[in-house]
């Protein structure tokens, strides 16, 4: 199975948030109404204020990060093989029938490593250079989003195996009503703190257990993540250093709903679990469970190739 996707340009950073997107889709939008507040030290534009009735209306854009150099993989896991396509670009297409726009962020030296094919029809499809840091990428994408954008989901390519459906799952939530949605799984195993062991507690150097972690209250939370736009911008413009954008957006008092995960999502970051996903593609995971967006606005099966390295 295949997906369009329609021209790409690699993107300047400061100047792409002017552009805007001229295909909105504008079903079911929640009744909206803006509101703000001023930043906690009194300086700076007025912060969204999450308590108010959100406002999602505008386009949805997608940031996928590939900014990576893949040293706990041994190399740029992101373009390696997935199923006949680059790791990178399997995001790219499940998000595609969930979004209006898709920012790709690559390490700034292999921009030339994968580019779509241009295409007509939405989603749009940029390219962007990325930062020395997973939120320096965050927000190159960010800026590479045009403003107009009103929902926003950060995925990466560690995650190729999301389908379309749980893209639409989380920009639904937001859509619904949800400052922020992720994906969730039920934990089914133990979790346990742990520490270091001291000399009266075990070898030098040895993990100790602790207190173990209520299943009933904890989940596995996996990408895509979906966003109000205003909230995750001012998010990342309070933040100098950040590690996991609904965190972020929860301090800002937001609501981050919880909506169900895949079990066949897996975070692929060792060459093992490369392997595992190749598996679970040809068992069926991943694009094969794509569900087709609008058919006339989707058009007909292209697919980018990776360029040539």
């Amino acid at each position: 199975m295949s997906v369009s996707l329609p021209a790409t340009h690699a993107v300047n950073p400061a100047t792409s948030s002017a552009q805007t997107d001229a295909d909105h889709r504008h079903a079911h939008r929640p009744v909206t109404r803006s509101g703000g507040r001023s930043a906690p030290d009194g300086r700076g534009a007025p912060r969204p204020d999450p308590m108010s009735v959100h406002v999602a209306d505008g386009p949805v854009w997608t940031v996928v990060l590939a900014g990576g150099g893949g040293t706990r993989f041994g190399g740029p896991k992101q373009f390696f093989d997935l199923g006949g396509r680059p790791l990178v670009e399997h995001p790219v297409l499940a998000a595609g029938p969930a979004s209006d726009g898709v920012v790709v962020v690559l390490p700034p030296a292999l921009l030339d490593r994968w580019r779509p094919e241009p295409t007509a029809g939405p989603p749009q499809v940029r390219v962007t250079g990325g930062g020395a840091s997973r939120a320096e990428s965050v927000r190159a994408g960010l800026a590479a989003v045009p403003t107009a954008a009103g929902v926003i989901v950060i995925t990466d390519a560690a995650h190729p195996l999301a389908t379309a459906d749980l893209y639409h799952r989380v920009v639904d939530a937001v859509r619904g009503g949800a400052d922020a949605a992720v994906p969730g799984l039920p934990l089914t195993e133990v979790v346990k703190e742990v520490a270091l062991a001291d000399a009266e507690r075990g070898p030098a150097g040895a993990l100790v257990a602790g207190r173990s972690l209520a299943r009933e209250t904890h989940r596995l939370v996996q990408t895509p993540h979906a966003f109000r736009a205003d909230l995750l911008r001012a998010a990342h413009a309070d933040a100098t250093e950040a590690v996991e954008d609904s965190a972020m957006v929860a301090a800002l008092g937001a609501a981050v709903v919880v909506v169900p995960g895949e079990p066949m999502n897996i975070h692929v970051t060792t060459p093992e679990e490369l392997t595992m996903a190749r598996r679970l593609l040809a068992a069926g995971a991943g694009l094969v469970a794509v569900s087709p967006g609008p058919p006339a606005a989707r058009g007909s099966a292209t697919v980018a190739r990776p360029a040539a390295r």
